[in-house]
């Protein structure tokens, strides 16, 4: 009895103790911001009688296998302001959407498709569309002079600092994009809560930002404000739409 005890203590140890995969800090991470790729990107969108330029922003991301386009679904609530469309559908009047680094549209990258088009989706408002705020793309082709974010798929902790990378609205100097140290306040799953660590960040015009943690990988989406804590819509939802629609992807602890 005595023996069997201990090989089930050692099974216990092997197992109970294993410890997730590491991540590898990429390479870029500890560079001056100004050196980093470009993987921060803003989104013209055309249909027949309006065009949208710079409107917030959007990122590409690797897959593991692939490269697919993101921006922020919320953005519907324009389309459906100012073009009567009412589910997450562009419609017959889209004619096309690129994304690129603000003021550098020679890198742009052109969309070829929206994965979850969804006409059965209504839009909604934001208290309902942060739990689902995420937009992906089929791209043309991939742009070489843009970096696709690669994914972290565990979840953010209380109280870990995480960067928006993206523009806003107020931002006075749009030749980059400005990085925002974050704090996660509270993480329910699908969004989690932040507070930024300086009082002067200006949160309008950033939705659509990748969020990166401390090693350069993607943790989330910048989706909205609710009082004084930022809405990050969290990885848990893109990877259900990478399920559902069979997007293959490189999740290390599976």
């Amino acid at each position: 009895m005595k023996n069997v005890a201990l090989i089930l203590i050692g099974i216990m140890l092997m197992f109970g103790c294993k410890k997730p995969p590491q991540m590898i800090k990429e390479s870029w991470i500890d560079k001056p911001v100004s050196s980093w790729p470009d993987f921060a990107l803003t989104n013209e969108i055309s249909f027949t009688d309006t065009t949208y330029y710079d409107i917030a922003n959007s990122f590409l991301v690797n897959t593991g296998f692939d490269t697919i386009g993101v921006s922020c679904k919320h953005i519907f609530m324009v389309f459906e302001n100012q073009l009567g469309l009412n589910s997450i559908d562009l419609g017959n009047e889209f004619n096309y959407w690129n994304m690129y680094p603000k003021n550098h549209k020679e890198k742009t990258v052109t969309i070829k498709q929206l994965i979850n088009k969804n006409p059965n989706e209504q839009i909604g408002q934001f208290n309902t569309l942060k739990v689902r705020d995420w937009i992906i793309f089929k791209i043309e082709e991939q742009n070489n002079q843009l970096y696709p974010l690669k994914i972290r798929y565990t979840p953010v902790n209380s109280n870990e600092t995480v960067y928006a990378v993206g523009w806003g609205m107020m931002q006075k100097d749009n030749s980059k994009p400005a990085l925002i140290e974050l704090q996660c306040f509270k993480n329910l799953g699908d969004y989690f809560y932040i507070k930024p660590l300086k009082t002067n960040t200006h949160p309008a015009g950033r939705s659509g930002s990748p969020v990166i943690d401390k090693n350069g990988y993607l943790v989330g989406i910048v989706s909205g404000q609710e009082g004084n804590l930022g809405v990050i819509g969290g990885i848990k939802y893109l990877t259900m739409m990478f399920d559902k629609y069979g997007i293959k992807y490189n999740n290390p602890s599976h």
